[in-house]
């Protein structure tokens, strides 16, 4: 009698072991039944240190947070884009699962949700590792009836539908910070442009929001089509690049050499040549902080005085108080910022640039003049 006793309650503190062990969820599971995805994710965010999405097409890219900064170790450390790598997380921790699908892993191949160590996977593999423990998902091809993506757990044999299309940028150069520099081009007062062959294009104006460009050199009787500058004045506006690589080695002898230079002290120059469909480029900048503090006192003193003649305006000391009218001290540190920023952001790259950009470098000089009626 004693004996039955003890056995029943061996099996009963067994069974309520194993109910505890059931109740046990991992954050990081996604087969365990529909609701969230990745139950806890959003609370996690802040704390992740390392994001890897890995495809048979493209291989694995590693994004990694060091120094409060992620980066693309893929491209040697360059920053990757934040707000993009944020959004996507955010767009998991809102993701849930609706429909079971396939368990059989000879219909994974299906829904794109088969192991991605196999050549012929569809799907990308992300792993999450920071702030808890270590998730791993793989996510399949989008549904082709509706929104949502394929997803399963490795090594757990149920695939699921999650409501949200999910899938993950597979390419390196996807995942980049982009943004190179932006000048307003009515800031830029000459242009130099150096083919590897042909004519070489010297463009300048008086003064910056001059709209009347003038072309070195040009014959007499002849006019510069001043829309032929638009998109060359324009090639520092809101730059970005198309990828990023450690400059190594020399360009190319017959590079295009190009230089911009601003009314405030800014001096761009760059070296463009094209590697099989690419074209890419190193800058240089300098801050001319003469031409800068010059254009800067002309500037100050020009609105001062408009301040001065201006209606509203009582005394002299109005318009040497006037509000709004920066100093040519601060306008010189605010450009002189800009300058050392773009500086050490280039320092050391070289970059691939949009096709449609550099194409306006590479007009030839007949380009720029009107041809003969």
């Amino acid at each position: 009698m004693t004996r039955t006793i003890i056995r029943l309650a061996i099996a009963v503190l067994l069974l309520a072991l194993a109910a505890v062990l059931l109740n046990k969820r991992a954050p990081e599971r996604a087969d365990v039944g529909k609701g969230p995805l990745i139950a806890g994710l959003n609370e996690r965010i802040n704390a992740i240190d390392e994001v890897r999405i890995s495809s048979a097409d493209n291989g694995e890219i590693v994004l990694s947070r060091s120094d409060d900064a992620w980066r693309v170790q893929q491209r040697a450390g360059w920053p990757a884009d934040t707000g993009k790598l944020r959004d996507y997380l955010l767009r998991l921790a809102l993701t849930q699962r609706v429909e079971a699908k396939t368990a059989l892993p000879e219909n994974y191949s299906r829904l794109g949700v088969e192991d991605t160590d196999s050549k012929l996977a569809r799907g990308a593999r992300l792993d999450i590792i920071g702030g808890g423990e270590p998730l791993a998902l793989i996510i399949g091809l989008n549904n082709p009836q509706g929104r949502g993506s394929y997803v399963r757990v490795p090594d757990a044999a149920q695939s699921w539908l999650a409501d949200l299309d999910i899938a993950p940028e597979r390419k390196a150069e996807n995942w980049l910070q982009r943004d190179l520099i932006d000048v307003d081009p009515r800031r830029i007062v000459r242009i130099e442009i150096k083919p590897g062959k042909g004519e070489a294009i010297v463009l300048h104006r008086a003064a910056i929001n001059d709209s009347q460009w003038q072309l070195d050199a040009l014959a007499k009787g002849k006019q510069l089509v001043q829309t032929a500058v638009d998109g060359v004045d324009g090639f520092l506006q809101g730059l970005r690049l198309e990828d990023v690589a450690k400059a190594e080695g020399e360009p190319p002898a017959d590079a295009l050499h190009a230089r911009f230079v601003t009314a405030d002290g800014l001096d761009v120059g760059l070296t463009l040549w094209q590697h099989e469909t690419v074209a890419w480029g190193r800058f240089t900048a300098h801050f001319d902080e003469d031409q800068a503090m010059k254009h800067a006192s002309e500037r100050e003193a020009f609105e001062r005085a408009a301040a001065k003649a201006a209606p509203e305006s009582q005394s002299d000391d109005d318009a040497t108080t006037a509000p709004g009218i920066a100093s040519a001290q601060s306008r010189v540190a605010q450009w002189r910022t800009q300058s050392e920023t773009f500086a050490q952001r280039i320092d050391g790259w070289q970059f691939a640039l949009s096709p449609y950009k550099v194409g306006n470098l590479r007009k030839p000089r007949s380009a720029f003049i009107e041809p003969a009626k």
